[in-house]
């Protein structure tokens, strides 16, 4: 599969890399739920996978208790830099009142979830001693 490249940079993860568009692995969204918000998230989910069916988009299932990173329960949609705009003006539109965390894949999973992310809505706490950063 062939992708045009976008020409931005993200910021740097650290004095000598430089993290740019061509080298991203590609991109992750979690939505973030807790037991009062569960069938929002589920709707949300499966509003997701009948919007992109067929797309360059994959949608997981929901994981209620939190994992690695993640302090509460979410669910992951994993997609191509070609459908960056595309999925997060969706979900910034259609998430309600759920927290979503987006973020790159670039290889260093402290980078990707602290400066290589954004959030709709509320950000939440992330347990960043889960993560590795490119040097270790």
């Amino acid at each position: 599969m062939t992708t045009s490249t976008p020409k931005w940079h993200l910021p740097q993860a650290t004095s000598d890399t430089q993290f740019s568009a061509e080298h991203l692995l590609g991109l992750h969204a979690h939505v973030y739920f807790e037991a009062a918000t569960e069938a929002a998230a589920e709707a949300l989910r499966e509003k997701t996978i009948a919007e992109y069916a067929g797309r360059e988009v994959e949608v997981y299932r929901l994981i209620r208790t939190p994992v690695g990173p993640h302090p509460v329960g979410m669910f992951e949609i994993d997609f191509s830099q070609k459908m960056f705009a595309d999925v997060v003006l969706w979900l910034e539109r259609e998430r309600g009142d759920l927290s979503v965390l987006v973020h790159v894949l670039s290889g260093d999973e402290y980078y990707d979830h602290t400066q290589g992310a954004l959030w709709l809505g509320p950000q939440q706490s992330l347990r960043l001693s889960f993560l590795k950063k490119r040097s270790e």
